[in-house]
């Protein structure tokens, strides 16, 4: 996995999320809400209560604090728009 803020402001970051098939992300949450647009690929997102199957060409909005983890499907490459000072936490 690879993860890097590719442009910032005082608002907002966009981070860079680049996966390849197979790898996941273990759960998480972000401490803002998180819009993610996914550019290529295809991945499973698990919450708690829901799956979703999201396709190239496709966004999800995430809510702050809503744990969840992802399964790649097809190598992954997305854009995370977060809070300037938003921060990812892992969930041990």
């Amino acid at each position: 996995m690879e993860m890097k803020e590719i442009h910032s402001n005082p608002k907002y970051k966009v981070l860079e999320v680049t996966l390849n098939v197979g790898e996941k992300m273990p759960l998480h949450e972000a401490s803002s809400d998180a819009f993610i647009i996914l550019k290529k690929g295809k991945g499973r997102i698990t919450f708690s209560d829901r799956e979703v199957l999201l396709n190239a060409g496709e966004t999800l909005l995430i809510k702050a604090h809503d744990q969840h983890k992802l399964e790649v499907i097809e190598d992954f490459n997305s854009n995370i728009v977060l809070e300037n000072d938003a921060h990812i936490d892992f969930i041990k």
